[in-house]
């Protein structure tokens, strides 16, 4: 399913040139990505089991600018899930969501917070990260695994 988070734009997140400086984005990225997992009930999951999701790679794309007192939507979703990786998709548009002004796609791993290893998506958590997946990427995902 798809979360969204509703940010509005602070002088201290723009640049010289009045737009979103690239390094906030990726906070307001990370913001959006914590409150979907709070609201999915991830969060209590991991931290019962003192395991956390580190992001390896980030890819953004930028269209158009976004500047002080803008508000932004930004939607999170995740696209595919391994045996001990994922892909979140996450997009933000204008309050009209007619124009998608950026885009970020993160890759991520599961680990264990005592020694930092990668361990399996697995058990209760991979159940409830299943029943977030669209579910045409359910049937892709069950074929994969």
């Amino acid at each position: 399913m798809i979360h969204e988070s509703k940010f509005e734009i602070r002088t201290f997140h723009t640049d010289a040139f009045g737009h979103v400086n690239n390094a906030r984005y990726l906070e307001i990225f990370e913001e959006a990505r914590w409150q979907y997992a709070e609201a999915i009930g991830l969060i209590e999951l991991l931290t019962e089991r003192e395991l956390g999701f580190i992001i390896m790679d980030l890819k953004l794309r930028f269209r158009a600018p976004v500047q002080e007192r803008d508000t932004i939507l930004i939607s999170t979703q995740l696209i595919t899930l391994g045996t001990a990786s994922g892909e979140v998709l996450q997009k933000v548009t204008r309050p009209d969501g007619n124009r998608v002004v950026t885009r970020c796609l993160a890759h991520f791993i599961l680990i264990d917070r005592n020694n930092g290893k990668s361990v399996p998506i697995d058990g209760d958590i991979r159940q409830l990260l299943e029943r977030e997946m669209e579910p045409e990427r359910r049937d892709v995902i069950s074929k994969i695994n």
